[in-house]
């Protein structure tokens, strides 16, 4: 296979090109499975792979190959030529481009021909810009494109394009590249590539190409004509239909993550803006009844119209029969005058009532909108001794809340045992009844009914008419079900694909609170669930322009959804693992609901909704609705904090102001009081002296400066909180148990002190003696018989330094932290045998063959599905546990990003490296606040090569 790859694929470029392929990869029309073609540095193939595109496994397939033809000279290098299925009629072009000068007034080129191999004939109908039907040109502006003009050499970037499979197949393809001056008109050719096209399985009804669903930076300029040779009247008659389909779907513009994320939400966390979303759908009911009940009317009425006109056009016709024969008493009856009469009047008529019959039958029956309004239930029904199901089930939401709440405060106030499995239980009901009353208010819009009405609806908007029959619509494309495929539009289709998977993600979260087993893990889940997109809006220092004038984006939410990446949509937030513990959340606005003494200005322990933003505390006594505060700000740089516990309740803290008022808040938990200490610690370093000077003027503020920042704990240090909320927002702090920085740090001991780590036993063997060495790029520690294993493997593979001999700078002293013997044989012994398992007495070569197994050909590891898109969540919120693991596992680190560029309408093309130096991390104990590029150095020790444009 490999040798016959070298002889099959005829590829040419001219000595000092401007461009140059590295890879070509097709793709089908779903992109669920890719054919690979990378070329080394002398431009050779590599190899001829293909793979399945979600999990980049290797499909064993036997390629098929031809004779090559045409070409003389490119036949004695490549007698053969490569069969391509013409399903993979789309391709990326990976290709390294060096610009030159005046290159913003330059066009690139893409020449895609078929059956032409001599130069000069393809050279003149590109000059002369001929509508060959042989040859589709695409023409890509150099300004389009992601490339720094000012930096004279090689580029690398990907080009998307298409060729059509209905025109092209059963032919040779040649791809060409070519460059444009529009100022002289002069062109350039760089570089040609060659493939057979293997013939198309015609089936028996046309089914019409989707247009590409590439990110729009290639505008295409394709021919209508079909192949000069030999076809039947049938094979045109389908073509023709198949090209008119295609060219009339218009192109979709692109949407963001955010975009998505805004319209799948549901959350459930209780506080005002649930109970916005509660009224929003109750005040919802009336309207959708009144919307649909007006719509069943009026297509009733348009049906009832229908048919009267049906009836008038035959009253008519009969009128003007009589009316004839008054006229003439036989020579108009023997021109047969009737007769066309009642033909013509009738035409005006048929196209349309089979038009509007079939929308009523198939795209908008007036009974499918029955179904619907009799799905939506009602709050009130008309005999006021009857309650409706609705009104029955928020009557038990809003006294299984009363009954929740008030068992709460009466559980905090006890400072005896707290039975943890009864919290447990009333928690639960009080969780699954929010979820149940509000999914059963969204199913108002979200129900089997409408999203099937909607599906029709998408695939109405982009139906033609019949191309044999130009009058009428194309029913029998309409009703085949593989019509959805290309129907209807990418954005819509994206549509339907996130509705059905949130729809999927909601059962699983309702399963996943009935399974919880402890009252933390149901917090952390409601908290953390992939369905409650929390917004984060980027800082004016994520917004500002870098040095080449391109805007940095710092959130994952700028990502343009694609068929490919839109379980994006639903992999935002998770709870925080155990080895997050040191990460630490440097967010200083925090809100939710707390218990407070003299809460709502009453005596005893009230609920408040409680609101920390930009370094000012607010206490609101609606705490269903939150908008009506209780107190002026609290200014957090002028208060102390203290955690206490207050006349034996628990989870308490205190603020005391600087006019000494005292404020007495309860947490549920001790978890969410570390939060919201440690948020009201980062709100006191936030100073704003011009409002401290405007509110308490120059007097009040001088002798307050004592309380600024100031935090005392009952935790006998700073708190660590576990994991971090921030999802997008860089940098973050880190701390550590010692002094980071301090010159007599012992590394060994920071390895082997990291908690839950299994950082004193080796990994491989598992031995206790001499566990003394770390591999730098796996995160790992190890003693030094395996130490000696991996060495052997090379250092491209994996990086072994000394913890007690090895200097540890910069980064790579930060990812000490990180070590975890624990965490990484979770999924890279994931699938291993325990009796396989090698031990500390184990020989060398028996240690080396393992090993080996283990770290260079993987055979224990994890399978991690959308295992790119794992990668780029977590180095999107700085997870270096979980990015080693997408590392470790196969994730490419070499990834283009298309994002979207901040209050712009246009697309930038990063590498994943380049998106990664926007996150660092700051080290807590460094007054410098250096800033360390860990997620950056992990890429780079593990092989990144595509470091972008950035140096």
């Amino acid at each position: 296979m490999e040798l016959l790859s070298k002889f099959s694929f005829p590829y040419n470029q001219i000595n000092n090109t401007n461009v140059s392929l590295n890879k070509l990869i097709l793709t089908d029309n779903e992109d669920l499975e890719r054919i690979i073609i990378p070329l080394d540095e002398n431009k050779n193939v590599l190899s001829i792979t293909k793979q399945e595109t979600q999990t980049q496994k290797i499909i064993e397939e036997q390629f098929n190959y031809i004779q090559n033809i045409n070409d003389p000279e490119e036949i004695s290098k490549y007698p053969l030529l490569i069969k391509i299925d013409p399903n993979f009629n789309k391709f990326k072009l990976h290709v390294s481009i060096k610009p030159q000068n005046n290159i913003q007034d330059r066009v690139l080129l893409i020449v895609k021909s078929y059956d032409i191999d001599n130069f000069e004939k393809l050279s003149k109908i590109i000059q002369t810009e001929s509508n060959d039907p042989l040859v589709e040109i695409s023409k890509i502006e150099y300004k389009q494109l992601p490339i720094d003009e000012n930096l004279l050499e090689f580029q690398k970037l990907i080009i998307n394009d298409f060729y059509n499979k209905n025109i092209i197949n059963n032919t040779k393809l040649t791809i060409s590249v070519w460059e444009q001056d529009s100022q002289s008109k002069e062109f350039t050719y760089f570089l040609k590539f060659s493939l057979w096209v293997d013939k198309l399985q015609v089936k028996s009804s046309p089914v019409p190409q989707q247009t590409s669903s590439f990110p729009p930076i290639i505008q295409k300029q394709s021919t209508d004509s079909s192949l000069s040779s030999p076809i039947t009247p049938t094979q045109q008659q389908q073509q023709q239909q198949q090209q008119q389909q295609q060219q009339n779907i218009p192109e979709s513009l692109s949407y963001s993550l955010g975009d998505f994320r805004k319209e799948f939400s549901f959350n459930i966390e209780d506080g005002p803006e649930f109970r916005k979303t509660l009224s929003k759908y109750e005040d919802t009911i009336p309207t959708a009844k009144k919307v649909y009940s007006s719509l069943i009317d009026d297509f009733k009425m348009l049906e009832s119209t229908v048919r009267r006109l049906t009836t008038y056009k035959f009253r008519i016709m009969e009128e003007i029969n009589q009316l004839t024969d008054l006229e003439s008493e036989s020579l108009l009856q023997e021109f047969g005058f009737k007769k066309e009469f009642q033909h013509s009047f009738k035409n005006l008529f048929d196209s349309f009532e089979k038009n509007i019959n079939f929308f009523f039958d198939n795209v908008c029956d007036h009974k499918l909108f029955t179904k619907i309004f009799n799905s939506i239930l009602v709050q009130q029904i008309e005999n006021p001794n009857q309650q409706s199901e609705l009104t029955q089930m928020k009557k038990q939401f809003e006294s299984d809340s009363k009954e929740y709440y008030g068992w709460l405060n009466k559980y905090l106030s006890n400072d005896k045992e707290r039975p943890e499995s009864k919290l447990l239980l009333k928690k639960k009901n009080f969780e699954l009844s929010k979820f149940d009353y509000l999914n059963q208010l969204s199913k108002i819009t979200n129900n089997q009914y409408v999203n099937d009405l909607c599906e029709k609806l998408f695939k109405f908007i982009n139906l033609k008419n019949d191309p044999f029959h130009p009058k009428l619509l194309n029913f029998k494309l309409f009703l085949d079900k593989k019509s959805n495929s290309f129907l209807i539009g990418e954005n819509y289709q994206i549509y339907l694909y996130a509705l059905t998977r949130f729809n999927s993600e909601k059962y699983q979260f309702r399963q996943m609170i009935e399974a919880s087993q402890s009252s933390e893990e149901l917090t952390n889940l409601i908290r953390y669930n992939r369905l409650n997109h929390l917004q984060q809006q980027p800082t004016q220092q994520q917004q500002q322009p870098s040095t080449n004038g391109v805007t940095n984006i710092d959130t994952i939410d700028d990502f343009l959804v694609t068929k490919e990446n839109f379980d994006l949509i639903f992999s935002d937030s998770n709870p925080p693992n155990d080895h997050q513990v040191i990460l630490k959340d440097n967010d200083s606005e925090k809100s939710g609901i707390l218990f407070s003494l003299g809460g709502q200005k009453k005596t005893g322990w009230h609920k408040e909704w409680v609101v920390l933003r930009k370094g000012q505390l607010i206490e609101y006594a609606d705490w269903r609705k939150g908008k009506t505060p209780i107190n002026k700000p609290i200014e957090i740089a002028l208060s102390s904090v203290k955690a206490v516990t207050h006349d034996k309740r628990q989870f308490c803290f205190e603020i005391i102001t600087s006019t000494g008022s005292k404020h007495v808040f309860q947490a549920f938990n001790n978890e969410d009081r570390n939060k919201w200490v440690k948020a009201l610690y980062n709100a006191g370093q936030l100073v704003n002296t011009d409002r401290l000077q405007q509110r308490f003027g120059g007097n009040e503020l001088k002798p307050s400066k004592k309380h600024i920042t100031k935090i005392i704990t009952d935790f006998g240090s700073k708190p660590i909180i576990p994991g971090s909320t921030d999802r997008s927002v860089s940098p973050i702090s880190i701390t550590s148990k010692d002094p980071f920085f301090d010159d007599d740090d012992d590394n060994l001991n920071i390895v082997k002190s990291i908690p839950n780590s299994n950082n004193n036993q080796c990994i491989d063997c598992g031995s206790l003696e001499s566990v003394e060495w770390v591999s730098i790029n796996f995160l790992i520690c190890m003693c030094v018989n395996c130490a000696s294993c991996h060495r052997n493997m090379g250092s491209h593979i994996t990086k072994i330094r000394s913890l007690k001999l090895d200097k540890f700078e910069n980064e790579s002293q930060v990812l000490l932290n990180y070590i975890n013997n624990r965490e990484v044989n979770s999924y890279m012994e994931a699938n291993l045998n325990p009796t396989h398992k090698i031990n500390a007495n184990s020989d060398f070569e028996t240690r080396l063959t393992f090993i080996k197994s283990k770290y260079t050909d993987k055979k224990f590891v994890e399978s991690i599905p959308n295992i790119n898109n794992f990668l780029i969540n977590s180095i999107q919120r700085i997870l270096i546990h979980d990015e080693l693991k997408a590392i470790l596992c196969g994730a490419d680190i070499n990834l283009d990003l298309q994002v979207n560029v901040p209050n712009k309408d246009e697309t930038q093309i990063i590498s994943l490296y380049e998106y990664s130096l926007r996150k660092y991390i700051q080290m807590e104990s460094d007054p410098s606040h250096k800033k360390y590029f860990v997620v950056s150095e992990l890429l780079l020790l593990n092989g990144c090569t595509n470091t972008g444009n950035k140096k």
